[in-house]
């Protein structure tokens, strides 16, 4: 293999890498925070994705993409604050493999609504508007959407750090993860 195959691969792998730090962060945030195992996080990412695929095809032409885009998560984060008080309120106290079977339920049964709302096909949506497209790198062509990955990662990965250590709010999670009582105190 050569330099620029090399590169390229190099770049694929940071894409790849960003995208499952992106997917990684938010549970170990909730893992180290509420200290819930929650297995359903990653089908909340994919109830997520599959709303924004239907929110951008219904929405898209009449209010853009970036707004129909925007709403999947808030429409996913109303879902899991349902399931938060349905279901891990009750299970916070309980021992970690009652909370691993009760999240993993809940895994089923999102898992099944998607299949029945959307099917078993696979469905691929618009690439963002100026994310279509190639981007040529040492004579070989790189998707404009790795390349945004591979920015998106280290940049959320700078804010979070600020965020959780240069910030009142950071202090309160990290303080959450030594003693909830005295933070519920606070």
């Amino acid at each position: 293999m050569n330099l620029s195959g090399l590169i390229v691969q190099l770049l694929n792998g940071l894409a790849s890498a960003s995208s499952l730090f992106l997917v990684a962060a938010g549970l170990s945030l909730i893992f180290g925070v509420m200290r819930i195992v929650n297995f359903a996080h990653g089908s909340f990412f994919m109830l997520g994705i599959y709303l924004a695929y239907s929110l951008v095809d219904r929405l898209g032409g009449v209010i853009g993409f970036w707004p129909a885009l925007l709403l999947a998560p808030l429409a996913t984060g109303g879902l899991g604050a349902v399931a938060e008080v349905l279901l891990l309120r009750r299970i916070y106290r309980a021992p970690e493999l009652f909370q691993l079977l009760a999240t993993f339920a809940l895994v089923l049964v999102v898992k099944d609504g998607v299949l029945w709302a959307w099917g078993a096909e696979e469905l691929f949506g618009p690439r963002a508007p100026g994310l279509e497209g190639a981007v040529e790198v040492l004579g070989r062509q790189v998707p404009t959407y790795d390349l945004f990955l591979v920015a998106v990662g280290p940049l959320v990965l700078g804010l979070l750090w600020l965020g959780l250590h240069r910030t009142r709010w950071g202090t309160l999670v990290r303080a959450a993860t030594q003693d909830r009582g005295m933070v519920g105190a606070l």
